[in-house]
């Protein structure tokens, strides 16, 4: 478990928790739908599942909770996937107009970086990284179940490489391992990169 944050840790969550939180609100009102409708449908994007995962984590911590090691990493990784795939493959064309302007900028650039940042200076540092590579696949392997079983009650899929029709299973299941792999590989170098920080500091 990570050990209690201090106040000033607390606070800094808290934020981050309540400004996730706003901005999903905030979308589920700019969709075409119902209120509930638009929160559903937020939630097939992985992007959504790790911000919604960091406001929790956050949320928790504001509130004096601890929160496992394991899991703080896993989000911290995947909030990384998320900034480096929507800044490098992404955003060129995605232009959401207005409020969902800002609100996009909260779910693919402040809260990693914020979420990060939090993770970098708070948390104690991990002397052993192979323990909490298992948490830090989970994300990338639950989802890929999940856009499998959405995608067989809708057909809706909602990134090209999760793509069961067009994919066959071969490849389906070779991207899922691929991504679980890639997770780890990456959530293990930021857990060094920690460690290294944690120790100049």
């Amino acid at each position: 478990m990570t050990d209690k944050a201090p106040r000033t840790g607390r606070w800094i969550a808290a934020t981050i928790a309540l400004l996730v939180f706003a901005s999903y609100t905030i979308e589920t009102t700019l969709g075409e739908g119902t209120v509930l409708e638009n929160a559903a449908g937020l939630l097939r994007f992985f992007t959504i599942w790790g911000n919604v995962a960091a406001a929790f984590a956050m949320g928790a911590i504001a509130l004096g909770r601890t929160v496992p090691r394991g899991v703080m990493a896993a989000i911290a990784t995947a909030l990384t996937v998320i900034g480096l795939v929507y800044w490098g493959l992404l955003a060129g064309d995605h232009q959401p107009e207005g409020i969902g302007r800002i609100t996009n900028q909260v779910f693919h650039t402040v809260t990693p970086i914020a979420f990060i940042g939090w993770w970098l200076a708070f948390t104690p540092r991990a002397h052993r990284i192979l323990p909490l590579v298992p948490a830090i696949m989970v994300p990338p392997l639950s989802y890929g179940a999940f856009a499998f079983v959405l995608g067989e009650l809708t057909g809706f899929y909602a990134y090209f490489f999760l793509d069961l029709p067009q994919l066959g299973w071969a490849q389906f299941l070779v991207n899922n391992a691929g991504l679980a792999v890639l997770f780890a590989s990456l959530g293990a170098g930021l857990l060094g990169l920690k460690r290294l920080i944690n120790r100049a500091l």
